[in-house]
């Protein structure tokens, strides 16, 4: 059934009217909510919408015009309140990194439907035609939400967002309950309410950058360094990172520093100002002595072993028995883990712990994960052997 909602709202432009439905909000059981944000060329992502649905009505909040919205934070820490949202690890990111506030209290209709069989991650709009029989229309792949005022369409996209979630969870509750899995689904709500969730680390993407690895000490002090300039310069003018500097340029610059300032100043793959505007900073980067902090940081980078043919086959084959496990279970294996996370259990055996991913597994398949790096298999009396 295709719908196109025609559902009432009160838009809320003014301090004093936010706080004052926040305090009928605060007495209510739940509310479902979802954002609307602009990140691109911007450090600091630019909030532009939040969108409520409640017991007592729909609600849209505009954060352009009101500035304090310690009434809406208040709601979202409070425990007493259930918070439903659909991919809400991004709203509640946006809200950590610009409030300092955590959610309490959760339950996200995106992790619950990879609970029940589900891809992970899957679109709003597919888990509810599947679920509740709805098919909304498709919604704007890049608006420009900060714009003022808003159209019928945005208004109408945004709210649509919102006014199924609690019906949307109804559904997907009461299947977890019966199948004895909402246990295990609150394991991944409970990580939304930490803090580590959303951290960032100023030295991640210098730390898997691949080129890292080959490179002298000296050299990877400067490429730590250079990434983090890279994000205080992008954060005091508030621009995003490629407007500071581009990717493409930094492990070229990185791999010529060495040569000197003839290398960079010449280099016909840079741009042409390149080195009349961070000529200076860069050299300073790279002379500069060297921190403990900066050596500590050092020890954290990815240990990387090469993978013969016979080690990636054994995995990938354990792997596909993973995926088979998480398909007769009804489970996205995404959500178990990635494939990529096969190579943690060869440094670490005991990362997967002894939480609903063990449960999943069983005990055969988290013993062999365990002992991934001395596996092989074999084929004997027409049997294929994984031992």
């Amino acid at each position: 059934m295709a719908v196109s909602i025609e559902e009432d709202y009160v838009f809320i432009r003014e301090e004093s009217h936010l706080e004052e439905i926040c305090e009928q909000l605060k007495s209510q059981p739940w509310i479902g909510f979802d954002t609307e944000f602009i990140g691109e060329k911007r450090f600091f992502t630019l909030l532009c919408l939040i969108q409520i649905n409640s017991p007592i009505g729909c609600f849209l909040v505009d954060p352009i015009a009101v500035k304090d919205l310690k009434p809406f934070l208040d709601l979202i820490e409070d425990p007493a309140i259930l918070k439903i949202t659909h991919a809400g690890e991004n709203d509640y990111r946006l809200i950590y990194q610009q409030f300092n506030v955590l959610p309490k209290n959760v339950f996200d209709t995106q992790i619950a439907a990879g609970f029940l069989g589900y891809n992970y991650p899957t679109a709003f709009r597919k888990i509810m035609d599947k679920e509740l029989g709805i098919r909304l229309k498709k919604g704007f792949a890049v608006a420009v939400w900060d714009q003022r005022p808003l159209s019928e369409k945005h208004i109408q996209y945004a709210l649509n967002d919102v006014i199924f979630l609690k019906e949307l969870y109804d559904k997907l509750h009461g299947k977890l309950v019966s199948r004895k899995r909402l246990e295990w689904c609150e394991e991944e709500f409970a990580k939304m309410e930490t803090s580590k969730s959303y951290r960032t680390d100023v030295y991640a993407e210098a730390l898997n950058n691949n080129m890292i690895l080959h490179l002298s000490k000296r050299e990877q002090i400067f490429m730590l360094r250079l990434y983090k300039w890279r994000i205080d310069e992008a954060k005091k003018k508030d621009y995003s990172k490629e407007m500071i500097l581009s990717s493409k340029y930094i492990n070229l610059i990185v791999k010529n520093i060495k040569q000197g300032e003839a290398a960079l100043k010449n280099n016909r793959l840079l741009p042409k100002n390149f080195y009349n505007r961070y000529g200076l900073t860069i050299k300073k980067l790279y002379e500069q002595p060297v921190k403990k902090e900066e050596e500590d940081v050092l020890t954290r980078i990815p240990r990387k072993h090469d993978v013969s043919p016979e080690e990636d086959i054994t995995h990938s084959i354990l792997y596909a028995l993973v995926k088979r496990k998480c398909y007769t279970e009804g489970i996205s294996q995404n959500l178990v883990f990635p494939k990529s996370a096969m190579s943690k259990f060869k440094f670490d055996p005991d990362w997967l712990g002894n939480g609903w991913r063990a449960k999943i597994l069983g005990k055969e398949l988290v013993h062999l994960c365990k002992r991934i790096g001395s596996l092989v298999y074999e084929f004997a009396d027409g049997q294929f052997i994984l031992k």
